[in-house]
């Protein structure tokens, strides 16, 4: 059985914004805060909040506190009551919704009438009849335009998450009753491409799960399609619902979601089907696929990528490369991986449960294992010198002091960051010097051996690419990130901006490297080193491309490009 998952499955721009919002205004803790009705029609998301503090009001009103419009929007009058309580409004207003709320303001000042087609008493709706007063007209269906009183001009808006079909049915019948009309198509580009995807990936599976609220409209159309393709559709919730519906009875199974269901729920959902395909399988295939997830959610991968990396580094410098160095490279990142990934992998229970998983069965042999190796590490720097031996005692001291409390308590109040691993980004950065140090910085000053220039460009190549490596999966846990309150360099500057510094960072690498080699100044292994942190921003590329829905996979297709560096360094070498 195979899962293919939609590309336009989870949050669309509306909803993400209106959580972004909402997470935002949680994480500054500035006093109590509400949403005005459901933030979204997704219980897991709903109830995420609630934990969080946020409570919903609707028609009971509260003072002097924080008060969230949702994406659907409100009337100008319910806008008017909030803040005449003393309220602070925080508008998470879906902008496509804005916009048709100025496209009926518009009409109605210009003497027209506002006909809304949507579904009667949908919270979007309501906002939008709030803008037409006395002149607003809500179609459900064709049989509702004969119902219509004899109207002589009309605005037509719609409902942003209303079928398409639907809609132009409605509209042709529309244009037949009501001589001046001016039609306007608001209905969101995210819904036509959801509704157009499912109806095409219905056709391609053998069964279809919808994921979302059962009281989301937009979920609901997504199944409705979906089953009028006469592909077997099965809506569900949350994952805990897949169990006893007969999914091992077909081979391709395509998932979609609504615009409000969480990329959370989404994963979970795909993990659970995935964990019932293995029920199907042959035994020697679970073997092999246990196998390779163990190697890579273990960091034995990352710690083979470590080793690759030091050999380039070796290699670049003009070292001869030791056995011993490569095994001090493989250890340390194996060490302080694991010991990482165990301390997070709490948070990672609600997004990332194959590896919460994986965790909770090997975590405990893992951290011995880890602890283990970092003592041999030791060992084997003090064999190969006092300086190589001091760089990693430092080395494994900074972790420690990267995750303790270094604020005194009197200064809490006036500090921000308790731990330096509090500070956004600083997990990146430490990570990206922890690598070069050890990599570069204990082959390049063992013995009699000199820091060259040659060491400062395989230093500046080394650690920006781990820095971009790590950014990465910052990138692709944004979501969860806003959600537990962890400041990263995307949640503080945002994914556009956060791509584009990488991108710069990528240009900065390769014009080093090729300037460096193209002057003589380093081998001409330097062109070639460029490959790997360009492929790991191709690799980003795809992965939000929906061409990788593995984490595990693709975890393993970026840690390649740093077994890559490994591999080009040696083929340079034969030839």
């Amino acid at each position: 059985m195979k899962v293919k998952l939609a590309k336009t499955a989870g949050f669309c721009m509306g909803v993400r914004r209106a959580m972004n919002i909402a997470l935002d205004a949680v994480n500054k803790k500035e006093g109590k805060l509400y949403t005005y009705g459901p933030l979204v029609h997704n219980p897991q998301a709903i109830e995420m909040l609630r934990q969080k503090g946020v409570e919903i009001i609707d028609n009971k009103m509260v003072s002097n506190a924080t008060v969230i419009i949702r994406a659907h929007g409100v009337a100008p009058d319910e806008r008017k009551r909030i803040k005449e309580t003393g309220n602070v409004i925080c508008d998470a207003t879906c902008p496509h919704v804005a916009k048709a709320h100025s496209i009926i303001k518009k009409g109605i000042n210009k003497g027209y009438n506002a006909i809304i087609i949507g579904d009667k008493d949908h919270a979007e709706v309501n906002g939008l009849l709030g803008f037409a007063g006395d002149r607003g007209y809500v179609v459900e269906n064709t049989d509702d335009v004969d119902k219509l009183s004899n109207l002589d001009n009309a605005y037509v808006v719609a409902q942003t998450t209303q079928n398409r079909k639907t809609y132009e049915e409605i509209i042709a019948k529309i244009k037949e009753k009501i001589p001046d009309t001016e039609i306007f198509d608001t209905i969101c580009d995210s819904t036509n491409m959801r509704q157009k995807e499912a109806l095409e990936l219905a056709k391609e599976v053998d069964a279809m799960v919808i994921i979302g609220g059962k009281n989301s409209a937009n979920t609901k159309r997504l199944y409705e399609l979906s089953l009028s393709t006469g592909t077997p559709s099965f809506h569900i919730e949350a994952e805990d619902k897949l169990d006893n519906i007969g999914l091992e009875l077909y081979e391709n199974i395509g998932v979609m979601a609504g615009a409000s269901t969480p990329n959370w729920v989404i994963k979970k959902a795909i993990d659970r089907i995935k964990y019932l395909q293995k029920k199907s399988r042959s035994s020697f295939y679970m073997f092999l696929e246990s196998i390779s997830s163990f190697i890579v959610d273990s960091s034995l991968y990352l710690g083979l990528g470590a080793v690759s990396m030091c050999y380039a580094s070796l290699v670049f410098q003009d070292i001869m490369p030791s056995a011993m160095i490569l095994l001090v490279a493989f250890l340390y990142v194996f060490t302080v991986h694991v010991f990482n990934r165990y301390t997070e992998r709490l948070n990672d229970e609600l997004f990332d449960p194959s590896r919460t998983r994986f965790f909770k069965v090997f975590g405990k042999p893992l951290i011995i294992t880890a602890t283990i190796a970092s003592f041999i590490s030791m060992f084997l720097s003090y064999k190969l010198g006092v300086i190589p031996f001091a760089l990693l005692l430092f080395s494994y001291m900074m972790g420690i002091l990267y995750s303790i409390r270094i604020v005194p308590e009197k200064l809490l109040p006036l500090i921000k960051y308790k731990k330096l691993r509090d500070v956004p980004g600083s997990k990146d950065i430490f990570i990206a010097i922890a690598w070069a140090w050890v990599i570069v910085l204990i082959p390049a000053l063992k013995e009699e051996i000199h820091f060259t220039y040659q060491s400062m460009v395989i230093l500046s190549f080394v650690s920006l690419t781990v820095f971009i490596r790590s950014v990465i999966f910052d990138i692709i846990s944004i979501e969860d990130d806003r959600i537990v309150g962890r400041e990263t360099i995307p949640t503080i500057i945002g994914l556009q901006k956060t791509e584009a510094m990488l991108m710069i960072i990528s240009i900065i690498i390769g014009v080093f490297l090729f300037s460096s080699a193209a002057t003589g100044l380093v081998p001409t292994l330097g062109y070639f080193l460029i490959i790997p942190p360009v492929l790991m921003m191709v690799c980003l590329y795809f992965f939000q491309k929906r061409k990788f829905q593995d984490s595990s996979l693709f975890e393993a297709i970026v840690d390649s490009n740093f077994i890559l560096a490994g591999v080009i360094t040696y083929l340079w070498q034969m030839v």
